[in-house]
Order: structure tokens, then C-alpha cells, then sequence
């Protein structure tokens, strides 16, 4: 399934013109115009190269660095650095507007993209409004980081997660090659046949095709609802009707639960749905009592990715292909550990890429 490859291997793109781009992606170079003219471009983005930004990482990190920490202590099921990452975010709230909105937003996205608990995702979808609320506890917020952290994410095989990951990637590079602009309708139709043919990857595809548009991502989430309606998919229609539209308005900018129904639609399976364990007062306040302890420290380089804040380290961004190469780093250590070697011919995946070897 993995196509890895070689130093020699370059990725070809279609142009509109006699001759196709072709990327390295050992050398970070491109034929297309953009990057001879500004050194770098989007098709390098899109076989998972970034440019290195100069950041500073630091104990007092901005907000956005800090989520960014939530988001990879989420990831990678790091419990201790997650609370940390809360901890300190959750300390913006007096400073900083919207910064709790934004917290608690995130928990709820992160259950869905790191993990397939639905039933996790229902308990932090009833308890939304009330995280939100001006005088909550934080000992509620933080039970709810434990509750996703007690279930095993998408990188380790007893969830299915490698299969969603795979089938949206896959669907993602199919976007890539066909530059056709497509409807609403078109979305719709090829979604609905994608069901009927049991297609993972066409249906993540048609549920990815049109995202820049919060209407069509809605439409497309009511089609859902009424496709797991008439396939008797109790999964996804909990995953559509109990939170993506009971929360329309913080997540209609969000694919998450529509891509896992989608998958879940056409034949995906993951047998921690149902799963969610029991969050204790107790260890609720121990786990605050630990944080409340720890010295202050240098955000790790893992946490800040350099897309979605500063940094550099790309590995743990949420990007299907690298979702997928992360994948492929648990079945190689049997672990998912950021001190690990990261072996990038290794774990980064071309499948669904035009390659050829020169």
C-alpha cells in the first residue's frame, strides 16, 4: 500500500500546457512558474513539503503556539503535555477575547480528528454549551481532554483509523488531478453513487471536493444525514444529527464528523465507536494538581508545525498525508513518539501522486 520513494522519484502535475510540473520532493523544487519566481509553490505543499520559517520557541509561547500544543498533545495521546498545553491556554481567557470559545471548540473538532469514539463525541457535544459557559469549572474542561485522550487515536490499528486516513488521502490527491469545477449538485450526486458503490475514497472526495464555501458544507451534511437515514447507519447519523448540526454554527467551517460519517457510509468500521471510559473527580484533580506543579518549559518543536502557527516541525500538522505518514511511523516502532528518528522516505506515502523515476 505504501509507495514509497527514491531520491530520484519526481511527482508530476498537470499544467494546461505541453509539458506537466514535476516536484522533488528530496530537493524541495518545482518546474511550475510560481516557484521560479518566489521560490516556492503550491505543489510542493501538496506532496507535503513547507518551507522552514526562523521561530523562536520559547516558555511563554503566543496562544497560537500554545493550541497548537492541545492539538499535538491530543494527537499523539500525550496526556501530561495536552493538560499543560490547556492549562496554560486556559489562562488567556482574561486577556485575550474568544480564547475559550476557541479552547473548548477545539476539544470538540479534536474528538473527531483524533479519534472515532463517537460516544466521546456525543458527551463533549451535551456538555458544549455548558464549557463554554463565563463560570465554568476548568476541572470540567479538563475531564473532557481526558475522556479523548482514553481512547486510542486513528494511528493505532485497533481503531480502523489507518483505513479513514488512507481513503482521505487517496481522496484528497484525486481533488489534485481533476481541476474540473464541480456543483453542489455534482457534490450530491457523486456523493450519493459513491454510497451505492461502497467507495470510501470517492465519497470522502465529493464530501472534500467544495470546502471553501460553509453553505455547501452544510448542504452536504443534511445529504448525509438523509443517506445514513436510508442505509440504516446509525453511526453516521448520530455523527450528523446528535453533533455536526446540534453545533452547526461552531462547525460549519469543520469536515471532520462529515468525512468520518462519510467513510462510516460506505463501509468504514471502527470498533472504539462505542467506547468511552469513566472520568473520575479524583483524577480529574490529580492530573490538575500535576500541571499546577510543572516548571514552566520551552514548548516542544513537535507542537508548532509552521502552518497552522510558528514553527517548524511538520510531522504532526493535520494534513491527510501526513496523518498518514504518522500511520506509517506507528507500524514501524509499534509507537508514536516524536523522539523517534523520523525516516521520511519511509513513512511519507505517494499513492494516489503521478510519480515516475528519472
Amino acid at each position: 500500500m505504501n509507495n514509497n520513494f527514491r531520491s530520484t522519484s519526481l511527482i508530476i502535475f498537470p499544467s494546461g500546457e505541453l509539458s506537466p510540473y514535476k516536484v522533488d520532493r528530496n530537493l524541495n523544487t518545482c518546474t511550475c512558474h510560481n516557484f521560479i519566481s518566489e521560490g516556492w509553490c503550491n505543489h510542493l505543499k501538496a506532496v507535503g513539503c513547507y518551507p522552514k520559517k526562523a521561530v523562536k520557541l520559547s516558555a511563554r509561547p503566543n496562544f497560537y503556539q500554545a493550541l497548537s500544543g492541545l492539538v499535538k498533545g491530543i494527537r499523539l495521546r500525550n496526556l501530561d503535555e495536552g493538560a499543560y498545553w490547556l492549562t496554560y491556554c486556559w489562562s488567556f481567557r482574561q486577556k485575550l477575547n474568544g480564547t475559550q470559545y476557541r479552547i473548548v471548540r477545539r476539544l470538540l473538532i479534536g474528538s473527531a480528528e483524533d479519534g472515532h469514539s463517537i460516544a466521546v463525541m456525543e458527551k463533549l457535544s451535551d456538555s458544549y454549551a455548558k464549557l463554554l459557559s463565563k463560570d465554568v469549572d476548568f476541572s470540567n474542561v479538563m475531564a473532557e481532554l481526558i475522556r479523548i485522550c482514553k481512547i486510542p487515536n486513528w494511528w493505532h490499528p485497533d481503531t480502523g483509523g489507518h483505513d479513514y486516513i488512507y481513503s482521505g488521502m487517496l481522496a484528497t490527491r484525486k481533488i489534485l488531478y481533476n481541476r474540473s469545477a464541480y456543483t453542489v449538485d455534482d457534490c450530491l450526486s457523486g456523493l450519493e453513487k459513491a454510497v451505492a458503490n461502497q467507495n470510501k475514497v470517492d465519497a470522502l472526495r465529493w464530501v472534500l471536493q467544495n470546502q471553501e464555501s460553509a453553505s455547501t458544507i452544510l448542504i452536504i451534511a443534511h445529504k448525509l444525514c438523509e443517506l445514513a437515514i436510508a442505509n440504516d447507519c446509525q453511526p453516521a447519523r448520530r455523527l450528523i444529527q446528535h453533533i455536526y448540526l446540534r453545533q452547526e454554527r461552531s462547525l460549519k467551517n469543520d469536515n471532520n464528523f462529515l468525512c468520518q460519517a462519510a467513510w462510516l457510509l460506505t463501509g468504514g468500521n471502527s470498533p472504539v465507536i462505542d467506547v468511552s471510559e469513566t472520568i473520575t473527580q479524583t483524577e480529574v484533580n490529580n492530573l490538575i494538581d500535576k500541571i499546577n506543579a510543572t516548571e514552566p518549559h520551552i514548548i516542544p518543536g513537535w507542537c508548532c508545525d509552521g502552518v497552522h502557527c510558528a514553527g517548524n516541525d511538520i510531522r504532526y500538522a493535520g494534513m491527510w498525508d501526513r496523518m498518514y505518514a504518522v500511520c506509517n511511523q506507528y507500524n514501524h516502532y509499534g509507537k508514536v513518539n516524536p523522539d523517534d528518528p523520523w525516516l521520511e522516505n519511509e513513512f511519507y506515502c505517494l499513492d494516489g501522486l503521478e510519480v515516475i523515476d528519472v
